[in-house]
């Protein structure tokens, strides 16, 4: 039996670009290249779906989830803020399988494994490109955020126990 993931919605929830030193920050950007430091944080909720909130027909939601990508890039020229972008990028996600009933047997593991790997490595390009937009229209050049590996970051966080959330809705986080 194979699964898949179904994007429901994907929206921007927060986004914040502070440009606090301009313009002086430009004139010691001809000067010096900025130090850039980025880090990257993946959430999942679940979200309860009523029978009658389910549409009629062939699909029959069990449950629906919402992934968080979270980006924060800080830009700094000796110890000056140069820039400093945040952004919460989220998807609704529902998951499917092949079967005529829509049957969802998937352990609590395999069902983290897709929302916090597969999930952000789909919302990940509109995040990459948000912020490339964002730094330009801002008078910087754009940052293009390198490629994010989101199994190499569950796996790690994973053997450091990172993730261990109390919220009853939580899928967890990496």
């Amino acid at each position: 039996m194979s699964y898949k993931l179904d994007v429901k919605a994907q929206y921007i929830k927060d986004l914040s670009f502070e440009n606090p030193n301009s313009p002086q920050i430009f004139v010691m950007m001809s000067k010096a290249t900025p130090e850039i430091n980025i880090s990257v944080n993946v959430s999942s909720i679940s979200l309860p779906v009523k029978a009658d909130d389910q549409k009629s027909g062939t699909e029959n939601l069990s449950s629906l989830y919402e992934v968080t990508l979270q980006v924060n890039a800080e830009a700094r020229i000796q110890n000056t803020v140069a820039f400093i972008c945040e952004i919460k990028y989220c998807g609704v996600f529902s998951i499917k399988s092949d079967t005529e009933n829509n049957e969802i047997d998937l352990s609590h593991q395999e069902v983290k494994d897709m929302l916090l790997v597969a999930a952000p490595s789909i919302l990940f390009p509109f995040v990459r490109e948000l912020i490339a937009r964002a730094t330009s229209s801002s008078g910087f050049p754009p940052l293009m955020l390198d490629i994010v590996d989101f199994r190499t970051m569950y796996e790690n966080q994973l053997k450091q126990g990172v993730g261990q959330n109390d919220n009853d809705n939580s899928v967890d986080n990496v």
